[in-house]
C-alpha cells in the first residue's frame, strides 16, 4: 500500500478567485479521471460555488467541486433514486472528484474530502457516483453520506449511478431552517 503524502494542503476557492492556470489544471484533472468531459466542465465552471484543490506546493494532485444545481435537477435526481420526498432545493452537489493517477491511494482524496466537509458544515449536500467506480472510496466508509434509494441509469450516462446525500432529512420540510456554520 502506498504511503500517504506529507505536507498535503487543500484550498477551497470560488472559481473567480482562481488563476486561469489553476482552472485549466482543474479541468485537466477532472477529464483525466473520467469524471466528466472537458467541455462540460469548462461550460459549468462559472456556475460552480467552489473549487477544491489538494496538493503539495504548486503541484495539484486532486480536485473536487461544489456546484449549486438547479432545483429541478435536484428533484430529478431524487426522483430517479425513488426518494422524491428527500429532495432539498438547498442541497449543494459535490462533484468532479478526481485524483491524478500517480497519487491515488496516498490520502489526497481523504484530505480533499475533509476540507469539503469542513467548508460545508451542516449544509445539505449530495453526490452522484458511478456504481462501478473503483477509483472512489466507498461512501459507506465515510460515515457522512447515506445511500439514497435505488441505483439508476440516466439518459446522459452509460453507467449505473448511485445518489448519496449528507445532512438530508428523510422528508424535506421547507419550514425547517438550517443553521450553517
Amino acid at each position: 500500500m502506498p504511503k500517504n503524502l506529507n505536507n498535503l494542503k487543500t484550498i477551497v476557492r470560488r472559481p473567480q478567485d482562481c488563476s486561469d492556470k489553476m482552472k485549466e489544471e482543474f479541468i485537466r484533472l477532472v477529464a483525466e479521471g473520467g469524471e466528466a468531459e472537458e467541455n462540460r466542465v469548462r461550460l459549468s465552471l462559472p456556475y460552480t460555488e467552489t473549487l477544491i484543490f489538494t496538493g503539495v506546493g504548486n503541484h495539484i494532485y486532486g480536485v473536487g467541486a461544489l456546484l449549486r444545481p438547479r432545483i429541478n435537477f435536484i428533484q430529478h435526481l431524487f426522483q430517479c433514486a425513488g426518494e422524491p420526498q428527500m429532495a432539498n432545493p438547498h442541497s449543494v452537489e459535490s462533484c468532479w472528484i478526481s485524483v491524478s493517477i500517480r497519487h491515488r491511494g496516498k490520502g489526497v482524496w481523504r484530505h480533499n474530502n475533509a476540507a469539503k466537509e469542513e467548508f460545508l458544515g451542516n449544509r445539505p449536500y449530495h453526490s452522484l457516483r458511478r456504481v462501478d467506480n473503483k477509483n472512489v472510496s466507498d461512501p459507506a466508509k465515510e460515515k457522512i453520506y447515506i445511500h439514497v434509494g435505488k441505483d439508476f441509469y440516466s439518459p446522459i450516462s452509460k453507467d449505473k449511478l448511485r445518489l448519496i446525500a449528507a445532512n438530508h432529512d428523510p422528508i424535506f420540510n421547507p419550514k425547517k431552517t438550517f443553521v450553517y456554520m
